[in-house]
């Protein structure tokens, strides 16, 4: 089964997924990043102390080719 990291950036900044993590394929990988987004977005929050407004998390393949990338959302901000 393949392994996914998941990265997070505002274009400048990047945190890397050094552990990554093994999912069957890229559609339960992209569950999995949609879940922790609201996770991801307070994380991001502790770097820039805007809630994660202009941060994303990159998804890359054990190839490092990106796969997909996920814009977080601001907490509290309703999901579209």
């Amino acid at each position: 089964m393949p392994k996914f990291y998941f990265q997070l950036t505002d274009g400048l900044t990047k945190i890397p997924d050094t552990g990554g993590l093994v999912f069957s394929d890229a559609a339960a990988a992209r569950e999995h990043a949609t879940a922790c987004t609201e996770a991801f977005s307070r994380r991001a929050a502790q770097f820039n102390g805007i809630d994660g407004l202009y941060w994303s998390v990159q998804v890359v393949d054990e190839r490092g080719k990106q796969v997909f990338t996920l814009q977080l959302k601001q907490p509290g901000c309703a999901r579209g």
